[in-house]
């Protein structure tokens, strides 16, 4: 009993954390570590220890799945490179760099834990830049740091299991660790991907045959992110890719065509998971942070370090992960440049400093290093893994610090750095929403065409009712605003209306898929506008179709 009451009681101050972060001027994370602190103090005296093991299996998997679920995969495509440069060389650089800094910094660290804790500070949260940003963020930047943030995930834990392997075990071959890591990241794409498909296709077949629930379905899709992870890991591969590449198939998969409540009921639940999870994680660091505070102190009498010293590592591991970020992003796009000058192409100019400057206060730590610290292993056979108190205090202060100077420093930056790009995805946005507005507008008026009544009062209704639709997509077009007035009228009208409505609908979101089709807008975009229709489609109490 005394389990579920902690868990209702952290999913409680999950939801009074967001309320008060409407008050407080204080990031989530920040907010939800500072309430988890509390509750770990009298009088309430909160405490609770999870498993490594278990704590990477209950948080890791769903969140790495949400994340390839989110990618853009347009930005992805045509920002692959400088994407894979920042989650695979510098995370690379990262490991080497900071793990020797930590390792020459405290010594109580062996080398291979500080290369453990290096990779696990590598990976960065996108949620959480974005929502310092409030939407003010440059498209390309916001889309690169959310395609970053998801591929570092994967690599930085990646890195991180391989790092930890090498401090339990003593020993480290670079020729074999390459290797080895080649052959569980395919495995575990393959694994991932494969058993994604799967569950679509089983869901094309039952919708085929009339068996799809999507009560059902959304309940498979909950349990996919661990049956990847799982299934990979016992076939002695990367769980942690298998649950991205499963996320990124089912993000396509989720985008066809199936019930509209299947979409709105998939995206609510794991908007809320996403939420819940991330809030869960800082929660129980706020828990755990007050006797690993305590630990430390007591340990510090008897090693070769002392909390000011700790401090002091802390900032000082922060300002190496921002020179280091703020270096690899000026080098690599002033690189670029060269390159593309060297080869006759258009270079737009940018302010380089401002650019990479920004860039490196958006590198925020967040839920996936909590995880993963935590993760580590109590014990190493009988005696108790070297520094692991250490790696998670130096952890835990280097995301509370990474998000203050992300609060402060993104919106100092934003400030000097010229964005119209904002500008150009609204209007990309309207042109989109015009284009399958003027789509339904024209097959409503072929649709009346082909559709001739076979009495007067009946055409005389289906013309009264058709005219009134036309005119209020007219209205969409002309004023680019999603407004519908639907009067109280007789109980036909009313269900010819909403007919005619839900396949006009349809017709708009055809127009969408076409649109993305001819890479007229990206998927993420799709997503937005598909919501939008959803949503509409919902209110018209019709959301069971295609």
């Amino acid at each position: 009993m005394e389990t579920l009451y902690l868990i209702f009681l952290l999913l409680l101050a999950v939801g009074i954390s967001r309320i008060l972060a409407n008050v407080v001027p204080l990031p989530l994370p920040i907010l939800q570590i500072i309430m988890g602190s509390l509750l770990a103090l009298p009088p309430f005296g909160m405490g609770v220890e999870l498993r490594p093991e278990i704590f990477m299996l209950l948080f890791i998997p769903p969140l790495l799945f949400y994340d390839g679920w989110k990618i853009p995969k347009r930005e992805f495509t045509e920002h692959g490179a400088e994407m894979t440069a920042m989650a695979l060389v510098l995370v690379l650089i990262i490991l080497v760099v900071v793990g020797y800094f930590i390792h020459w910094l405290l010594p109580a660290i062996p080398l291979g834990a500080a290369f453990a804790l290096a990779a696990i500070l590598s990976p960065t949260d996108a949620l959480a830049v974005i929502a310092i940003a409030q939407g003010r963020l440059p498209r390309h930047m916001a889309h690169q740091l959310e395609g970053e943030a998801m591929m570092n995930d994967a690599t930085g834990l990646v890195s991180f299991k391989f790092a930890l392997a090498a401090a339990i075990t003593g020993s480290f071959s670079l020729v074999t660790v390459t290797g080895e890591f080649f052959v569980i990241a395919v495995g575990g794409l393959l694994i991932g991907a494969g058993l994604s498909w799967a569950v679509g296709k089983g869901k094309q077949w039952m919708t085929a045959r009339g068996l799809f629930d999507p009560a059902t379905y959304v309940v498979m899709i909950l349990l996919l992110p661990f049956a990847a992870f799982f299934l990979a890991e016992h076939a002695g591969m990367s769980g942690i890719l298998s649950a991205v590449a499963a996320g990124m198939v089912q993000s396509r998969i989720d985008m066809l065509p199936v019930k509209t409540s299947t979409r709105i009921l998939n995206r609510s639940i794991w908007e809320m998971l996403d939420f819940s999870f991330n809030g869960l994680v800082f929660l129980l660091l706020g828990l755990q942070f007050p006797r690993i505070v305590q630990r430390v102190w007591e340990g510090a009498g008897q090693e070769s370090y002392n909390m000011p010293m700790l401090v002091f590592s802390a900032l000082a591991i922060m300002a190496l992960l921002l020179v280091v970020r703020f270096v690899f992003v000026y080098a690599y796009h002033w690189g670029e440049g060269r390159v593309r000058r060297m080869l006759g192409k258009t270079v737009q100019p940018k302010p380089l400093r401002l650019f990479s400057a920004l860039s490196a206060v958006a590198g925020v730590r967040g839920a996936i290093t909590l995880a993963g610290v935590l993760s580590i292993p109590l014990m190493i056979g009988d005696t108790p893994f070297p520094g692991r108190d250490l790696m998670i205090f130096l952890a835990a202060a280097v995301i509370i610090l990474s998000l203050l100077v992300g609060a402060l420093g993104i919106p100092y930056f934003l400030r000097h750095l010229p964005n119209n790009e904002l500008e150009e995805h609204r209007e990309e946005l309207k042109k989109a929403r015009r284009l399958a507005a003027q789509a339904a507008v024209s097959w409503l008026e072929n649709w009346k065409q082909a559709n001739p009544a076979e009495h007067a009062d009946d055409a005389l209704l289906r013309s009264e009712v058709t005219a009134r639709v036309t005119e209020s997509y007219r209205h969409d077009i002309e004023a680019l605003m999603d407004h519908h007035d639907r009067a109280n009228q007789a109980r036909e009208t009313l269900a010819l209306e909403r007919d005619i409505r839900v396949q006009a609908i349809a017709v708009q979101r055809k127009e969408m898929y076409r649109m993305r089709k001819r890479h007229q807008i990206d998927e993420q975009m799709l997503q937005t506008l598909l919501r939008e229709l959803d949503y509409e489609e919902a209110a018209l109490g019709a959301g069971e179709t295609a």
